[in-house]
Formats: structure tokens, sequence, C-alpha cells
């Protein structure tokens, strides 16, 4: 009689359990701490790089008319995913600004990488960025292109953050 009452207890207190797990929430359950890869290019390459005066700042800038391109805070998504490039080369080649997925389909990828022979056999899909004169380095490359391969998302932590301290040059 003992035992058949522990063992009851024992798989009462098992399903009760179960059943408390079960109604979690998944938000309950999974916690995330880490920032959306796209938050950190936004803040750590875009906006100091890119949304600059001159550059890719607002459609006010004198050059928005050549490249049809914001990476300003707040609006830099929107122009970049599956939109079409005005870089006639690139729209040749069924580039996209940014094509999840598809890194290697992606101009800002290409524009950001400088030894264009090392993956768009050397055709020129206009001058590399930033225009400053200094490449970003190899682990902001990295984090940029592992976050199109993994979807481009807007929202959701896809890359290793530890690539955006990686200081080694890109070119």
């Amino acid at each position: 009689m003992k035992i058949s009452s522990l063992l009851f207890n024992f798989l009462l207190l098992g399903m009760v359990t179960i059943t408390v797990n079960a109604c979690k929430t998944k938000e309950e359950v999974i916690k995330t701490t880490e920032r959306a890869s796209f938050d950190l290019i936004q803040q750590r390459i875009f906006t100091p790089t890119c949304a600059t005066a001159g550059c890719h700042a607002s459609e006010q800038a004198a050059t928005f008319g050549q490249h049809g391109l914001v990476l300003a805070a707040g609006k830099s998504y929107d122009y970049l995913i599956n939109k079409d490039p005005k870089n006639q080369n690139a729209a040749e080649d069924k580039q996209k600004r940014v094509l999840p997925f598809f890194s290697l389909q992606s101009l800002l990828f290409h524009k950001l990488t400088w030894d264009a022979g090392a993956h768009h056999g050397g055709k020129v899909y206009g001058a590399p960025m930033p225009l400053n004169g200094t490449a970003l380095y190899k682990g902001q490359i990295e984090f940029i292109r592992r976050w199109i391969e993994a979807g481009a998302p807007r929202t959701g932590a896809v890359a290793d953050t530890t690539l955006l301290d990686d200081k080694t040059p890109s070119f």
C-alpha cells in the first residue's frame, strides 16, 4: 500500500509539473537580452559612417537623386530590403539593395567590400562605401553578411555581436 501511495504521489507531481510548464507562454520560457542585429547595424555602422551630411542622411541630401538611399535611423530598413538599386550594373545583375538570405545578391554587401574582384568578378557597382576613405572592419562586414544570410530581419539577434569588436582592417 505504501508503495502504491508513493507511486501515485510521484505521478501526480510529474503531471502537475508538466501542466504548469505547458501553460507558460513562449515569452516566459525564452528571454532575450541581446539587441536586434539590425539595431546594432544602425547604431554602430549606418548612423556614424553612412547617415552623415552629404551622404545618406535624408531625402534632402544633395546626392539623394543619384542613389535614392537613406540610411538614417527609422528609415534605413525600408530603403534597403528588397529594393531595386539605382546603379545600372547592379540592376542588370538583378541585385537588390538587400536581398534577404542572399548576401552575394545584395548591393549593400558589395558596396562595403572594397575588394571587388573577391566576390563579384571585378564588376563595378559604383564607388565602395563609405566614401570617407576608411573601409569598414572585417568584423563589421561579416556581421552585415550574416544578418543578410539570416534573412535580414528587422528584429531579433541573428548575428554574433562579437564580430562588431573585430577591428581587423578589411582593405
